[in-house]
């Protein structure tokens, strides 16, 4: 705003006092229209299908020895006691006929089910185990995938992982595999994650000016390979 001079008249060359404010105006009609769209780096979400995270496990089988016909349920033994089998049995009988075995080059019955006791499975002793503990039935051939299970890096764990906050639950083997067919049939996989720090992942190639190490590609890392000096060591199995 310009200051009147002595005499009371604006000094020469000063704006007028309305001047200001329009500007003000203008650059804040000029705001309100917005004419600078944002446009977010972030791509819009992904619609994730339900199946991806039920959490109802792949099979609900029963963990005792049970077999249902017309309506009743026997025990396994029920049946089993009134006529023997043979020790190199590898065919499913005329009740089990539902049963593909389809389980590597494990073909026969008798390595996993008890011989004389149908109600538990046999370890590699011919002691029995019992139906509740099927884990340790797999864990007689699938020992490193079993170990893992018992670590929970291998399976599932429901619950808290605090445990004094509440109970925590591990999911069994067969909740998961079909013992006689335990390789899961393909399925379509889940959305991956959509992650901004992860950068672009539409390309196979990085631009080498772009230095993200949490995305390298199989040919920079290749050309870096290439690049990096040798490292001293033996030549011709000679230090």
């Amino acid at each position: 705003m310009s200051e009147p001079a002595p005499g009371g008249k604006p000094v020469a060359g000063s704006l007028p006092r309305f001047v200001v404010p329009l500007i003000l105006f203008a650059l804040a009609g000029g705001l309100w229209a917005n004419p600078w769209h944002f446009v977010s780096p972030v791509p819009p979400p992904i619609n994730v299908p339900a199946w991806a995270t039920d959490i109802t496990p792949v099979r609900k089988p029963k963990l005792s020895p049970e077999y249902k016909v017309a309506g009743y349920s026997y025990r396994c033994s029920d049946c089993h006691k009134l006529f023997p089998s043979s020790p190199e049995a590898n065919d499913s009988p005329f009740q089990h006929r539902d049963v593909v075995l389809r389980h590597g080059i494990n073909t026969r019955c008798f390595n996993c089910h008890h011989l004389t006791n149908r109600d538990a499975y046999v370890d590699d002793w011919g002691h029995e185990i019992p139906a509740t503990t099927p884990q340790l039935l797999c864990g007689k051939c699938h020992g490193p995938v079993y170990r893992d299970w018992l670590s929970g890096a291998h399976g599932r764990t429901e619950g808290y992982w605090d445990k004094s906050r509440g109970p925590q639950m591990r999911r069994k083997c067969i909740e998961c595999h079909d013992p006689h067919q335990p390789p899961f049939p393909p399925m379509p996989p889940a959305p991956p994650p959509n992650t901004l720090r992860m950068g672009r992942q539409d390309y196979p190639h990085k631009p080498a000016a772009i230095k993200n190490p949490l995305h390298v590609s199989r040919g920079e890392s290749d050309a870096e390979a290439s690049d990096a000096p040798a490292l001293p060591g033996p030549v011709n199995g000679k230090p």
